[in-house]
């Protein structure tokens, strides 16, 4: 079995694909100067007769995956596969995974929750002000978590992880998802409402939703304006699922009270992106790196390769999202 790895973080972590009898061909190693993803002219090139295939945040299209004809598997080292066509994949029959490991998905409800206590706190403001020779007599006294309603929408692995973390922070926790029950909600202590009505009633509202044609700018102008004044918006998700400039117009106008963002439309974020100019008191933004951490990446990575070798005796990857395609997947 041949697999390429386009843009892998450990070289050596990636000798147990050898180890299992396999040729590896890695597109660009951990020191290469260029950060950018692979064209779609090069990724065709590169996996032209791959049986699988470890990606980062390469774009990987229906018209790459019918140019591989031997390919059967496209695989992430993370849980997004938003960069990977699935419905094109299960149409020719390749297998998307991922790699949803628990310090993936835990780590991002850690962060979410530190980002809601910064904002509550205006953490961001008193250090500010300290810097500036300030001391104990600023106005800025920020408020409290505990006695607050926290809205979630999503409420998958991620959600339920914030929602296990706040338990025991005297917080009403709502969430808004119409795939999960009641009675699944119910064993993290969280009500399932509407969209409109966590939105009208929560003081923090936090997006923990997939990126899909459903989801896709579910948060605009309408729900920023269904929103308290003095609401919390945070996204650790994707940055699909916000209208940006509904987002900007937001903050900017104090239909909200301040945000945190780790996920953005386009990224990198672009230099010249309005969301750059906003209050960096009221607005904290980082590159979609909140949540990372060595012992994180290497679990994604080593989980990774397990399916890998899984695949290459002749398993189905554990983490299969299009499930759909399995009993017609490509086969030699």
């Amino acid at each position: 079995m041949k697999v390429v790895a386009t843009r892998p973080s450990n070289l050596e972590a990636l000798d147990r694909i050898k180890e299992a009898g396999h040729e590896l061909v890695v597109g660009r190693d951990p020191g290469s100067l260029s950060r950018a993803p692979f064209t779609q002219g090069e990724l065709m090139e590169l996996i032209k007769d791959a049986d699988a295939i470890l990606v980062g945040q390469d774009l990987i299209t229906r018209e790459v995956m019918e140019q591989a004809t031997k390919l059967k598997l496209v695989i992430v080292p993370f849980i997004g596969t938003d960069k990977i066509d699935k419905e094109s994949a299960t149409d020719v029959g390749v297998m998307v995974a991922n790699s949803p490991t628990p310090e993936n998905f835990l780590s991002v409800a850690e962060v979410t929750v530190g980002q809601m206590l910064n904002l509550v706190k205006q953490t961001k403001h008193k250090e500010k002000n300290l810097r500036a020779g300030e001391w104990g007599g600023s106005v800025v006294r920020g408020g409290y978590l505990f006695g607050k309603t926290v809205g979630i929408v999503g409420l998958g692995r991620i959600g339920r992880g914030v929602a296990e973390r706040l338990a025991g922070w005297d917080v009403e926790l709502l969430a808004y998802d119409p795939y999960v029950t009641q009675e699944t909600a119910n064993k993290v202590g969280v009500t399932m409402t509407d969209l409109d009505t966590l939105l009208a009633d929560s003081d923090i509202v936090t997006l923990h939703a997939v990126a899909n044609e459903e989801t896709h700018m579910m948060i605009g102008e309408a729900q920023f304006k269904a929103m308290k004044p003095s609401a919390y918006f945070l996204n650790l998700a994707r940055g699909e699922l916000v209208d940006e400039a509904a987002l900007h117009k937001a903050l900017k106008e104090e239909w909200v009270a301040g945000a945190a963002m780790d996920t953005f439309y386009l990224e990198p974020l672009p230099a010249d992106s309005p969301l750059r100019d906003l209050d960096p008191e009221r607005v904290m933004m980082t590159p979609h790196n909140a949540s990372h951490s060595n012992s994180g990446r290497a679990a994604n990575l080593a989980l990774a390769i397990d399916q890998i070798i899984a695949f290459g005796r002749g398993k189905v990857p554990e983490h299969v999202v299009n499930t759909d395609v399995i009993l017609n997947r490509r086969t030699d």
